[in-house]
């Protein structure tokens, strides 16, 4: 008995080690309306788990940049471009959809892709949040993320701020973003 107890523990303990490497992760998936909370809590045990979330009210904000830089804000969310990073004046949007998760979507009006000439920072408020006792302890990140097929694509370099229960990241790009651990 104690030998298997001992076992089990060791296999759990490599399982955990493992996943808290930092080595590249493969894209992982939601169904789109297919995945209850408690599914979507035991991914987490194999990949990245989206930050429940839940908010019923999608937000926009829309605002006109150029190379003199600029901020948007929403929500406690803030997209802030920097002197430069814009070579013409664009249209940016940022949204915070209706969602059960913490996720937002950053788009300039007429483009699918839009990449900066330099790196945007974005801080994302999760104030509004429920956090289970490993979400207030461990650090969470940001995903860039495909919203319509719910697929995780890139762990962006992030820092979690527990006291603000605010997390920030910078990019090069604009796309769809969600909190996880």
């Amino acid at each position: 008995m104690r030998f298997s107890t001992f076992r089990v523990v060791g296999i759990l303990a490599l399982a955990v080690g493992a996943s808290c490497s930092d080595a590249p992760t493969a894209p992982s998936r939601l169904e789109p309306d297919t995945v209850s909370d408690s599914s979507a809590k035991l991914l987490g045990l194999f990949g990245p788990r989206p930050l429940y979330c839940p908010n019923s009210t999608p937000q926009s904000t829309t605002a006109v940049l150029d190379a003199l830089g600029g901020t948007l804000s929403l929500g406690g969310t803030s997209v802030l471009v920097p002197l430069g990073a814009l070579l013409d004046p664009v249209e940016i949007t940022l949204t915070i959809p209706a969602s059960n998760y913490a996720e937002i979507d950053v788009t300039v009006t007429g483009t699918d892709h839009f990449i900066f000439q330099l790196p945007i920072t974005v801080t994302v408020s999760y104030a509004h949040c429920s956090l289970g006792l490993l979400q207030r302890l461990l650090p969470l990140s940001v995903w860039h993320w495909e919203p319509s097929t719910r697929t995780f694509l890139e762990r962006m370099p992030s820092i979690d701020n527990k006291l603000t229960r605010s997390i920030t990241f910078t990019t090069p790009h604009l796309s769809g973003y969600i909190i996880a651990n």
